[in-house]
């Protein structure tokens, strides 16, 4: 079988690269566009915006406030029910790749590990959705929304838009740390926003399928994979024909750089696997009676 030629262009990673830095210039775009008087188009953070007078939030930002204060702020928590909803319907972490600011320093700095051998401690990709809940356990009890206190992701944001300050030391220390200690360490293993986005990942309607015919199993797809190789294996095992673990960032870069063209990003609806693991079931039975 003849290898087919990796494409020239990398459809996904292009498409990711125009969203993470246009959601960067819409952040910085007070800056350049600020009004004399009256509300810019937009203005705010990831924690909290305002995008033409309608209130965004982050949810999980906002389940800390809750926890913290002990009440529910309706109008708060309604720009965040939007946010949810709309991660809950794509794919949870499709908010790591495509929009979160540090995975967008954190994909250049990782440039580097082409150049030095580095290395890759690994970790329970697990771990960030138990310190997700152990951060709103603590909100509750100390009544401050604890993420929020010392948050990369937040101060990526405020360090472009305001000034340097201990924030930049945060992200330095995970820059080290995903260099000389574990590959994407941060976001595979402890960030609580990433657990957060994890444990509804599963409900998403757009997966990563795989074209058994086509896969060869040349473990392309897990030598690049952002959320954590471990999350391909079912369906390079044709044990499943999608990639359904909650990890899955939807980054495209395992479809971008497999040579074969086995794998493609599609909606599927989050019935189906359930369906195809019946019919595969029913099968193996058919096949042990007519064996008998």
């Amino acid at each position: 079988m003849m290898m087919k030629k990796i494409p020239l262009i990398p459809k996904w990673t292009v498409a990711r690269r125009i969203v993470q830095f246009s959601i960067i210039a819409l952040f910085l775009s007070p800056l350049v566009f600020a009004t004399v008087e009256g509300d810019h188009f937009f203005f705010g953070s990831l924690a909290s915006s305002s995008f033409v007078g309608i209130i965004f939030s982050d949810p999980f930002g906002a389940l800390q406030v809750m926890m913290a204060s002990k009440k529910m702020n309706i109008a708060y928590m309604s720009g965040a029910l939007i946010i949810f909803v709309f991660y809950l319907v794509i794919k949870g972490r499709v908010f790591c790749s495509w929009v979160c600011p540090l995975n967008t320093v954190l994909e250049f700095t990782e440039k580097l590990r082409k150049y030095i051998k580095l290395p890759e401690r690994s970790y329970n990709r697990h771990l960030k959705k138990y310190f997700a809940l152990l951060i709103l356990v603590l909100s509750f009890l100390i009544g401050v929304p604890v993420f929020e206190l010392f948050s990369p992701i937040a101060f990526t944001m405020r360090n472009a838009l305001f000034t340097f300050g201990i924030g930049l030391w945060i992200i330095f220390a995970i820059v080290l740390f995903e260099l000389l200690v574990s590959k994407r360490g941060w976001c595979r293993y402890f960030c609580p926003l990433g657990g957060f986005y994890q444990s509804i990942g599963k409900a998403g309607v757009f997966k990563v399928q795989f074209d058994h015919d086509a896969c060869v199993g040349c473990d392309k797809c897990r030598s690049v994979c952002f959320a954590d190789p471990g999350i391909l294996e079912p369906g390079i095992f044709r044990e499943s024909k999608y990639v359904i673990a909650g990890d899955c960032s939807l980054c495209g870069a395992c479809v971008d750089h497999c040579p074969f063209d086995a794998l493609k990003i599609t909606g599927q609806l989050p019935s189906i696997p359930i369906k195809e693991k019946i019919q595969s079931e029913h099968k193996n039975l058919s096949k042990k009676t007519m064996a008998n």
